[in-house]
């Protein structure tokens, strides 16, 4: 299969997946809790709830994918993308909303590892890992789209999940049309789901902690950080539209992960992203003018790709036999720190501010530089 085939329907299903279904809430979390008078700790066990549905998705993703097919589950991940964005449209209160956010974080967690699996049967091996780390992009699209659909459409948040649902169901009729069905049906040639050597574990430990810190570091960024800049007296309306459109335009640096790991090194790619993205998060911390803050947005849409794409390699790398439980388990991980950091950094900001919250996550993130991918 012609890997840039794959990209064209893959990277459009990650955004919709990512950044509408999943990151989305952060961005229009503002004119929700206006509208449904939610505080910041309710925001943030409700963002929790996409996480917590992430990590329940991902395991049956690397437990049923054999059995159902990974182009199956890509396409069950777009139903519940599109599903859970309707619940969320008309959602009149927490209850509702935490009920669509919960089906649409399903998506997220359904469609990564089926991906790497097509990848890996249909796609030449030279090949695999950029088209894993471009599909992966697909979060900076979504985030850049749905920035500019909040400029266009303001506080109407409704109007934006319907028409994030309709986009959904035509991204759906495209893969379904353009991935293959499974390519081995021989049930017993079939990788088992967790099927993992004690070598590969013992080698996956720091990838492990480091996709527990690195998710709990950038939760509050993806839930309050534009919350956060609407209360800020300096910065203008302009900056506050276009802060989510900032930071998708610069992730799709991050899609050059694969190239740039390749020419300097996993280990010197991993240094690089992890200082980013928690710069990132010190700058907006820090912040009382408006280049901090666009730098601040660069740096994490930028890094947060880029590492995402990182811990992708670095993940199929130690797992060479099971390369989607070696996308997944980062992944599942890295949405387990994101559960944690939503609920932390929503009593945070309640109780101590926006400002102390983004600097302490900050810290957290530059522990993770301890942890390094072997060479």
């Amino acid at each position: 299969m012609d890997s840039k085939r794959l990209i064209m329907v893959g990277l459009p299903m990650i955004a919709v997946t990512y950044g509408f279904a999943r990151f989305s809430y952060g961005l229009v979390l503002p004119y929700i809790r206006e509208s449904l008078d939610i505080n910041p700790s309710e925001a943030g066990v409700i963002s929790s709830l996409s996480y917590l549905a992430y990590c329940i998705a991902i395991i049956m993703a690397m437990l049923y994918m054999q059995k159902v097919g990974s182009r199956m589950l890509i396409l069950i991940a777009g139903i519940t993308a599109a599903m859970g964005m309707g619940i969320i449209s008309m959602a009149n209160d927490s209850i509702s909303l935490g009920i669509g956010i919960f089906i649409a974080g399903l998506s997220t967690g359904l469609s990564s590892p089926p991906y790497a699996d097509v990848i890996k049967k249909w796609v030449d091996q030279n090949k695999r890992s950029p088209t894993n780390t471009w599909i992966n992009a697909g979060t900076s699209l979504g985030t850049a789209l749905t920035g500019i659909m909040v400029i266009f459409l303001g506080t109407n948040w409704r109007l934006t999940y319907l028409l994030f649902t309709l986009i959904a169901f035509i991204i759906l009729i495209l893969n379904y049309k353009v991935i293959p069905k499974t390519k081995d049906t021989n049930k017993n040639r079939q990788t088992q789901a967790f099927h993992v050597t004690k070598k590969d574990v013992g080698n996956a430990y720091p990838l492990i902690l480091s996709s527990l810190l690195l998710g709990i570091t950038c939760a509050a960024y993806w839930t309050f950080s534009r919350d956060f800049l609407l209360q800020m007296e300096n910065i203008p309306e302009a900056l506050t539209q276009g802060f989510w459109i900032i930071i998708g335009i610069a992730g799709v640096l991050g899609g050059f992960a694969g190239y740039f790991s390749s020419k300097i090194g996993l280990l010197s790619s991993y240094r690089v992203s992890v200082i980013f993205l928690g710069t990132s998060s010190l700058l907006l911390g820090l912040s009382t003018s408006v280049l901090p803050v666009v730098i601040s947005a660069i740096f994490f849409g930028s890094s947060y790709i880029f590492m995402t794409g990182v811990l992708i390699i670095w993940g199929i790398n130690i797992f060479k036999t099971n390369s989607s439980f070696g996308l997944g388990l980062p992944f599942l991980l890295l949405a387990l720190g994101q559960g944690f950091g939503s609920l932390i950094g929503g009593m945070v900001a309640e109780f101590i501010g926006y400002e102390v919250m983004f600097t302490v996550f900050a810290m957290i993130s530059f522990i993770a530089l301890i942890f390094k991918p072997k060479k």
